[in-house]
């Protein structure tokens, strides 16, 4: 028996026929190899799909990154972007924007800076979180800013980002539910770090790559044997297999 046959076994054993009728997927480390090109594997299955089931890129990355891959794919579907302070609809529509947080960002960035070394990601493009580079030990880094109790680092593998504590790929991927008319249950979820974890909690089955750290393999439904876009395609073909996607005839 094949992987692909085991892996559409163990959906089998979770899901009911049909039960998933939107895919959302991280991007980088996700589709993506580990120098961040795009994944030849999970491109092509992303072109085959995304005519038969939407599937949403949801990144930690800026929105004019994530539209523009999401368009370059031509996936037709919503994107989450900044780790779920941006949702956009449509490619070329107007996006829901949560920058409640930044003021307090702002400050909190500040108080890193006096303590740590680091560069600041993005500043001109992002519009609802902060990134900059991991040049020094996160855990410190949430202990000195532990007096902005509104906000949390999120270490997304590529970068560390400064959030606001229920601003989420997970609470975003509610938002996508509501778009579709459909229930979180009704979503599956393709990841590879800690900014998935809550889109793995909130969806109906959330799958791994095996390149991620372990603790995060922990949190999703199903580890792949699979890394990178090798994962992502893996994963979206032992769905098909299984029957466990709502496909468009």
């Amino acid at each position: 028996m094949s992987d692909l046959d085991d892996l559409a076994l163990q959906i089998r054993s979770r899901a009911l026929p049909g039960s998933f009728s939107v895919i959302v997927s991280d991007i980088d480390g996700t589709i993506t190899e580990d120098d961040r090109s795009l994944s030849l594997s999970a491109a092509k299955v992303i072109q085959e799909f995304s005519d038969k089931i939407p599937i949403v890129l949801a990144s930690g990355n800026t929105l004019c990154f994530t539209r523009a891959i999401a368009k370059a794919l031509r996936t037709n579907a919503p994107v989450i972007a900044e780790n779920g302070g941006i949702v956009l609809e449509e490619h070329d529509g107007v996006p829901v924007i949560n920058n409640s947080y930044l003021p307090e960002m702002r400050e909190a960035l500040a108080v890193l800076q006096e303590h740590f070394d680091f560069f600041v990601f993005d500043s001109y493009d992002r519009q609802t979180d902060i990134a900059f580079s991991k040049t020094f030990d996160i855990e410190k880094a949430r202990h000195v800013i532990s007096g902005f109790s509104n906000l949390s680092i999120v270490d997304a593998k590529y970068a560390a980002h400064l959030v606001g504590k229920n601003i989420n790929k997970g609470t975003a991927l509610k938002q996508i539910a509501d778009m579709y008319g459909i229930t979180p249950e009704n979503i599956v979820v393709i990841g590879d770090s800690a900014n998935d974890i809550e889109m793995f909690h909130a969806a109906g089955m959330s799958f791994v790559v095996a390149n991620a750290p372990d603790y995060v393999k922990k949190e999703a439904d199903i580890v792949l044997d699979e890394k990178f876009g090798d994962g992502f395609a893996q994963a979206v073909l032992a769905l098909e297999k299984a029957g466990a996607l709502k496909l468009k005839l």
